[in-house]
């Protein structure tokens, strides 16, 4: 049982290191069998296929899809009382744990630059989650003007665009430095903040 799960480790860390060098496109079984020191037969031996090895990668390393299981259960416990402070929360550890990972932000510059099977399938699973979770709100926003669906478009959008183009272009935007902690909570505390707007303008309608 140890050797297995060392060579499932091996085979989802080749992954990684291909996407990370040669992009979604470079990902092949004998490049993936050979960069973890394995016979390619372990591939289809422990993970059946070569997308369902990529999918565990793409699993322990994307926030929707790694905390999966806690969203859905967030979703369900979303109500009327708190469904404000579950959304701000989720979004606010979005926004924390993907300015802390690389290979997420790797991932959504996948995602944006290229086209693939697999990728297309986990955004879907991310677009389901979403949309469990939207749902319990939407009674909220009924007779309001507040859209906020697009409202949450925006913000995970802008999360994934400030993380990635300060990355890219040094850690001041829109004259916040993200480099620092007061830069990052700054925007954190913003998330929040117009997250309860969204709410508190559909209350007054």
């Amino acid at each position: 049982m140890k050797d297995k799960e060392l060579t499932k480790r091996k085979l989802i860390d080749a992954v990684g290191a291909i996407i990370k060098t040669r992009g979604f496109g470079g990902i092949r079984i004998s490049k993936v069998a050979r960069h973890a020191g394995v016979d390619r037969k372990l591939i289809y031996r422990y993970f059946g296929n070569l997308n369902n090895l990529t999918e565990a990668y793409i699993v322990e390393n994307d926030y929707w899809m790694l905390f999966a299981e806690n969203l859905k259960k967030m979703a369900n416990d979303i109500d009327d009382s708190n469904a404000q402070s579950l959304i701000i929360e989720i979004l606010q550890n979005l926004f924390k744990y993907f300015s802390k990972e690389p290979k997420m932000q790797n991932l959504i510059l996948m995602e944006l630059t290229g086209s693939s099977h697999v990728l297309r399938s986990i955004h879907n699973v991310r677009e389901s989650i979403g949309q469990d979770i939207l749902e319990k709100t939407d009674r909220h926003f009924e007779n309001s003007n507040v859209n906020f669906r697009a409202v949450a478009a925006l913000l995970i959008g802008g999360i994934y665009y400030t993380i990635l183009h300060t990355l890219a272009n040094g850690y001041d935007f829109a004259d916040v430095n993200m480099a620092e902690e007061d830069g990052m909570k700054a925007i954190s505390d913003a998330l929040g903040k117009v997250i309860n707007w969204a709410f508190e303008a559909a209350e007054k309608k």
